[in-house]
């Protein structure tokens, strides 16, 4: 028989034995789902996605409707650039929190990107309900609208953007480019001014706001900003072709002649300026130089239906020439 000091030792053992199941049962009992998902989340802003996503997975396989691990392994998906899991994961929390904003936006903003446009846009008008004036939300719906052609509506969600986020440059040039279009002059102007309050050198609003300006006959106010956006950019040709075209209307040819020359020479496949600065020599008496530039512009890809009337400007200036004698 064991000896009273064998027993004690073996009574000790099986005690200690018990101690240590106790603790490892009351360690592991700690492991809930929450408790995965916290540590997933030390590890997630450590960025350390690897061993977050292995958490949050064993976190979803104690708590398959855990909508909060379905939303980070959204956004780690998002971060890392896999879109399926990332468009999987954020379908998941719209199943489980059908008003989920963040879900909602996010999933919305996927599909925008991949260019499925009627998904997106049924996502982010369910985010426009829980949050109305949200100013991202707004800007992705007019660029949706904008690919549908909805004008007005696309106008329509940048004013609201811009009213929620009046610094958003992007928001601004979208909606001067749209009121630009639809001939809202006025209101393109003042899209375009109040992206030059903030960036005085933003070469977009200057350019387009001559654009705009152009189309309101107001030649020396497009002169202004043509040559503001040629100071930023001198090599800008479609700056130096607006400012050409400002010179033709203001009865100057010469220096139309030379900022359409200008043009030529940094994008000599800028087949615009061709036609225009055939004009501006017919306007100096250059019939010659400007037929040059008239059959130059048709070799550089006149418009199609602008071929026929260029041939028969060709042949008025030869005649002209002619009687010239």
């Amino acid at each position: 028989m064991p000896t009273p000091v064998v027993v004690t030792i073996i009574i000790v053992v099986v005690l200690l034995l018990l101690a240590g199941g106790v603790v490892v049962w009351l360690f592991m009992s700690k492991r809930t789902p929450e408790w995965y998902y916290n540590q997933a989340i030390d590890f997630y802003h450590q960025q350390q996605f690897d061993k977050a996503i292995e958490l949050l997975n064993k976190a979803l396989a104690m708590d398959p409707e855990y909508a909060n691990v379905y939303y980070n392994l959204g956004r780690i998906y998002q971060q890392l650039g896999n879109r399926a899991e990332a468009k999987s994961n954020f379908e998941q929390v719209v199943k489980l929190r059908p008003d989920d904003f963040e879900a909602l936006y996010n999933l919305g903003l996927l599909h925008y990107e991949d260019e499925r446009y009627d998904r997106a846009l049924e996502l982010m008008l369910k985010a426009e309900a829980q949050e109305p004036e949200d100013a991202d939300v707004q800007y992705i719906l007019g660029i949706i609208y904008e690919h549908r052609k909805e004008i007005e509506k696309a106008i329509g969600c940048y004013q609201k953007s811009a009213a929620f986020d009046p610094d958003n440059i992007n928001t601004l040039l979208f909606l001067g480019k749209l009121l630009d279009q639809t001939m809202q002059l006025d209101e393109a102007g003042d899209a375009y001014k109040k992206v030059l309050e903030n960036d005085p050198n933003n070469l977009t609003a200057n350019y387009e706001l001559s654009i705009t300006l152009a189309k309101k006959g107001d030649w020396d106010s497009t002169i202004v900003y043509s040559e503001r956006a040629i100071t930023i950019d001198p090599n800008y040709a479609k700056a130096h072709n607006q400012l050409g075209l400002a010179y033709y209307c203001k009865d100057q040819p010469a220096e139309a002649v030379q900022h359409y020359q200008k043009a030529i020479e940094i994008a000599p496949d800028y087949s615009n300026a061709y036609n225009n600065l055939g004009y501006a020599f017919e306007k100096s008496g250059r019939f010659q130089d400007a037929i040059g530039m008239f059959e130059a512009y048709l070799k550089k890809g006149a418009e199609a239906d602008e071929v026929k009337e260029v041939k028969e400007h060709i042949v008025l200036l030869q005649k002209k020439i002619l009687e010239a004698g």
